[in-house]
């Protein structure tokens, strides 16, 4: 399947800017045209990921529909496709806003090359963006980690919207508090742009 380039207008969308705003105007505009609209929340903060979420379903005043990413995506090709066909199959269309947690499970996959940067598209991934493309509504895919993002999914995107960590010290320091564990905590780089285009 080819992947057809999305307008780049809203490819570096940042939550709590003015192009955040442009943002769900144009999807409040264009929320009655039965077309598709494939959104990518980028980023680890997961409060103004939802804020982001319920901002937009109020705009859109649509009911939103969060799915596990894990529990549809299979190492069985087979096993995956069957589980995507199953949930686009018993949605009505364009009414509710699909929201897809942990949307990291679906993306591409490194060459074997143990230096290798540059991520390229499982099967799953490409049926996944199939059925995007038949669905008339909005379809919003959240991922923790930039470089997740793959560039078969980023150009399919139509949106990009990317969530920092907080600039406040307090902020910052309840959600480290609230990642940590016994086993230590997981340092992030919150700047996609250390990651380079090769994300």
């Amino acid at each position: 399947m080819d992947i057809q380039t999305a307008d780049n207008k809203f490819q570096n969308v940042k939550f709590g800017d003015s192009s955040f705003g442009e943002l769900k105007d144009e999807l409040a505009r264009t929320a009655d045209q039965q077309q598709h609209h494939l959104s990518l929340f980028l980023g680890l903060y997961e409060p103004h990921k939802q804020k982001a979420l319920d901002e937009i379903a109020a705009k859109l005043e649509r009911e939103v529909k969060t799915i596990r990413t894990e529990e549809l995506v299979s190492t069985i090709e087979s096993d995956t496709f069957d589980n995507l066909d199953a949930l686009f199959g018993g949605l009505d269309q364009s009414d509710i806003i699909l929201y897809f947690k942990n949307g990291g499970k679906l993306c591409g996959t490194y060459t074997g090359y143990s230096h290798s940067r540059v991520k390229y598209a499982t099967p799953q991934e490409r049926y996944f963006l199939k059925k995007v493309k038949q669905f008339k509504g909005l379809v919003i895919v959240d991922i923790e980690e930039f470089t997740d993002a793959d560039k078969t999914l980023r150009r399919a995107a139509q949106s990009v919207v990317s969530f920092f960590l907080p600039g406040s010290r307090w902020q910052r320091f309840m959600w480290h508090l609230k990642n940590y564990s016994f086993h230590g905590v997981e340092l992030k780089t919150k700047r996609p742009e250390a990651y380079g285009e090769a994300s």
